[in-house]
């Protein structure tokens, strides 16, 4: 849990340093727990994680060794990866991500409130970056708190030092505020916002710094991340047309806010009018071109930024430095071919299936699957999903929820949604 405060404040844990402080405290929260219970008792979902990630490592292995014919294009060398210690950074990424997972379960299984915990701690983390953000915009800091701004200037971005990064943040700090929210529900709605409505009020704080972001990507997700969580999460009071209506008067209000309070974000999603797409379009057809060079073997781990300087459209700006296609299934395609991503993709759909279909609380099934869609939205527009920053909030509290079904289900405790399991009132104060 220290890991989801943390890896925002190391420029969203993606450098290498960021990285390896991360998987150090991985490592040590699992020795502690293997020290405290005895041996893992690895459980088959587990197994089946590390094979995939065995899998994966092994194919950008192989991509790496001279084995192959001649690759007399672009390079005359007998391997495919145009960067042959590429495999090294999705060695380490994958096995942290792993032991993240797995360590969340461990915990999980002696811990049934872990997923209110980590709802909890993402909200924490969101508003030591509201505090950062705002006060380096209050001190006019032209710094990211790391180093001084080279990019999105007047933009709210903490200690990522990237607009997009900050706002998703701030999107699952709404979503999991709501969540926090629908947790006590009172018998009025008065009731409700005197006991929680503080949860409310860091939604709107939450709200407010994604808008100072300036970022389109973290606005829509948040949008259809809340819309979602409210449309799963039904009060018994509240009839479908209505809460529908007033859904949609509410997406309404705040877009309407939004241009507003901000004209110059107003402005950014104006420019998706123009015939470029901010580059996106040439990113994504560069790295068309490149995938129908090789589809079924790939280009090798860590070659999208050499893939792209070589296939660049004619309009690409090629004196930016485009490390990734702003797309994570293109870079995926680029890098380990498209079978492979093809496996991958059917294995996060039945994990996602199989996650959903096992929580029962109707609550907490919301959130997994709001954050989900977010994060899969956020993988089609950007990079930035896969920062640890903004994965471990997903992937921990879908399998903290995951492991406290499995729990349920065995007859051990689990966390009570409260919003499911509202105690009944007491007559005497009804008279």
């Amino acid at each position: 849990m220290a890991q989801i405060i943390l890896a925002p404040l190391l420029l969203g844990g993606l450098r290498p340093w960021a990285l390896a402080i991360l998987a150090i405290l991985t490592g040590i929260g699992i020795l502690a727990i293997c020290l405290h219970r005895g041996p893992a008792q690895m459980c088959k979902h587990l197994l089946y994680l590390w094979l995939l990630i065995a899998g994966l490592i092994g194919w950008s292995l192989l991509q790496s060794l001279q084995i192959w014919p001649i690759q007399a294009y672009p390079f005359d060398v007998a391997r495919i990866a145009l960067v042959p210690n590429g495999w090294l950074g999705i060695a380490v990424y994958s096995i942290w991500l792993g032991g993240v997972i797995t360590l969340t379960a461990l915990v999980a299984q002696l811990e049934s409130r872990l997923p209110i915990l980590i709802t909890r701690t993402i909200v924490v983390a969101c508003a030591v970056q509201v505090v950062l953000a705002a006060s380096t915009d209050l001190m006019g800091w032209q710094t990211t708190l790391w180093f001084a701004k080279q990019a999105h200037l007047g933009d709210w971005t903490g200690s990522f030092a990237n607009r997009n990064a900050f706002g998703v943040l701030m999107g699952f700090g709404i979503v999991a505020c709501l969540f926090l929210y629908q947790q006590h529900r009172a018998m009025s709605v008065g009731k409700q916002f005197d006991r929680v409505g503080g949860w409310l009020a860091l939604a709107i704080i939450f709200a407010a710094a994604l808008v100072q972001s300036h970022s389109r990507l973290a606005i829509v997700m948040a949008l259809v991340g809340g819309v979602l969580f409210i449309i799963l999460t039904p009060r018994e009071n509240a009839g479908s047309f209505k809460r529908l209506f007033l859904i949609s008067l509410g997406c309404i209000a705040v877009i309407a806010t939004t241009s507003i309070a901000s004209p110059e974000l107003f402005g950014r999603f104006s420019d998706l009018a123009r015939s470029d797409l901010i580059q996106r379009d040439d990113l994504w057809a560069t790295a068309a071109q490149a995938i129908a060079e090789r589809p079924v073997t790939g280009w090798g781990a860590d070659s999208v930024a050499l893939v792209i300087a070589h296939f660049a459209t004619a309009d690409l700006n090629a004196n930016a430095n485009w490390f990734s296609s702003h797309n994570l299934w293109l870079d995926g395609a680029i890098m380990f071919g498209i079978p492979a991503m093809l496996i991958l993709i059917a294995v996060l759909i039945i994990v996602l299936k199989t996650v959903i279909a096992t929580i029962q609380q109707p609550g907490t099934r919301a959130l997994v699957i709001a954050l989900a869609v977010m994060g899969m939205l956020g993988s089609i527009g950007d990079w930035v999903t896969v920062m640890p920053a903004l994965i471990l909030p997903i992937v921990m509290l879908g399998m903290a929820s995951f492991e406290a079904a499995i729990a349920a289900r065995r007859g051990a405790p689990a966390p009570l949604d409260h919003a499911a399991q509202s105690p009944a009132p007491d007559p005497a104060i009804l008279r």
